[in-house]
């Protein structure tokens, strides 16, 4: 299908485009221009509204989508908190739903919100029955380690051959880095040197304990940062050393972490950066710099050239937010909520948005609910009263989560 989507203001991120329409082509964008002509149908935005690249969670696990947080910090390390989730009868709840069905649910936690890409950080022997079956796009190929430390949850290969792999396809090599204070995580940047896995292609998530050599180091070799601060502040009441990554320039992305430590989504998660920042360093943490850690940051750490931009030739992956102030599109997106998100577009084909697009929906082959979120229906692929009903049966009693605050019968 070929169609165009005129008015609103075009946020690229780094450009801000007015009096312009988007041409998508099947999963591209064909062209931004101001002829629209023979188009097979045209979206019509207001003039309020902003059209951001789709958004992307640079750090998740959707196996662990529920709620609420469970932890009992500030802790040494990550192993006692993930000690105290184990021990928690929230996790025996959890546990009573099916991985498929958490896997669904962390999808729709991440389209209500605005994402259309997320990096699920966790062995590919536990995503890859699922990913394909997900309405929305989930990273699956990356080398990757759980954390280079003696305790980690030996996630994939040795380092080394995940490294490798990573190298040699010219993908992603993720894993956490220095979640934590003892002597051991506080060395993992010198272990990454040491095995010689510290590169372009290294993602590395946290860094709570990275000093300002770790962060030259990093720097040096050109390697990625994923911050989760909610997850940080929540399990240690600090988080890593932000501004001297960004003076740096080392390319930082940010991510929610799974909602059961970390953000209840990735508008929460820029809304706490902000607020964390200000904290911290008594400034103000820029608001373009921040979009760009949801759409090109990522997209670089990740090695997937034709997202988060929006630019010919590129994916047509688009967050299009109503009521927005064109004046100042980035401060509008990060103190954006559920209900100012306007319609969330994957690859051309839309996964939700108001219910006053019905027909555009109805463009697409795909299945769609209606359903109210936030006090507004709203159009959302798949089947999604259907996976509440079945979390209510497995575990006894209506448990509606904020991250997908569904009213299903009003």
């Amino acid at each position: 299908m070929r169609y165009a989507i005129e008015g609103g203001t075009i946020v690229t991120p780094d450009d801000i485009l007015r009096n312009k329409k988007i041409i998508v082509n099947n999963d591209v964008i064909e062209d931004i221009t101001e002829n629209a002509a023979g188009v097979d149908y045209t979206l019509k935005l207001e003039d309020s509204s902003l059209i951001f690249p789709g958004l992307i969670n640079a750090h998740d696990h959707l196996l662990g989508t529920y709620y609420p947080r469970i932890g009992f910090g500030p802790y040494l390390n990550w192993l006692p908190w993930d000690n105290d989730l184990k021990e928690c009868p929230l996790y025996e709840e959890r546990s009573a739903i099916s991985n498929f069905d958490l896997y669904l649910l962390g999808s729709y936690r991440n389209i209500v919100s605005g994402v259309t890409t997320v990096s699920d950080h966790i062995p590919h022997s536990v995503n890859a029955p699922f990913i394909d079956k997900l309405p929305m796009r989930v990273l699956w190929d990356y080398g990757m380690q759980h954390e280079c430390v003696s305790f980690d949850l030996r996630w994939g290969g040795s380092m080394s051959d995940e490294h490798k792999y990573a190298l040699d396809n010219d993908l992603p090599f993720l894993t956490h880095i220095e979640e934590g204070y003892d002597e051991e995580a506080t060395l993992g940047i010198e272990i990454l040197q040491e095995m010689k896995v510290l590169d372009d292609h290294s993602v590395l998530v946290h860094g709570i304990s990275l000093s300002k050599q770790d962060i030259t180091a990093i720097a040096k070799a050109k390697a990625n940062v994923v911050w989760c601060p909610t997850s940080n502040y929540f399990m240690f009441k600090d988080t890593t050393n932000i501004r001297e990554l960004l003076k740096q320039n080392v390319n930082v992305s940010l991510g929610t972490d799974s909602p059961m430590s970390g953000g209840m989504n990735l508008l929460e998660e820029m809304q706490f950066a902000v607020n964390l920042y200000w904290q911290l360093y008594k400034e103000k943490l820029d608001y373009k710099t921040l979009v760009q850690m949801v759409t090109t940051h990522p997209a670089k750490a990740f090695r997937q050239k034709k997202l988060g931009k929006i630019e010919v030739g590129y994916t047509a992956d688009f967050t299009i937010l109503k009521n927005g102030n064109p004046s100042d599109p980035y401060e509008s997106l990060i103190q954006s909520w559920l209900e100012n998100i306007r319609l969330v577009i994957s690859g051309g084909v839309p996964l939700y948005g108001v219910a006053g697009d019905k027909d555009f929906f109805g463009k697409f082959e795909k299945e769609y609910q209606i359903l109210k979120i936030s006090g507004e229906d709203r159009l959302l692929i798949g089947q999604p009263e259907n996976l509440y009903e079945r979390i209510w049966e497995n575990v006894k009693f209506k448990k509606v989560l904020p991250f997908l605050p569904v009213d299903i019968y009003e």
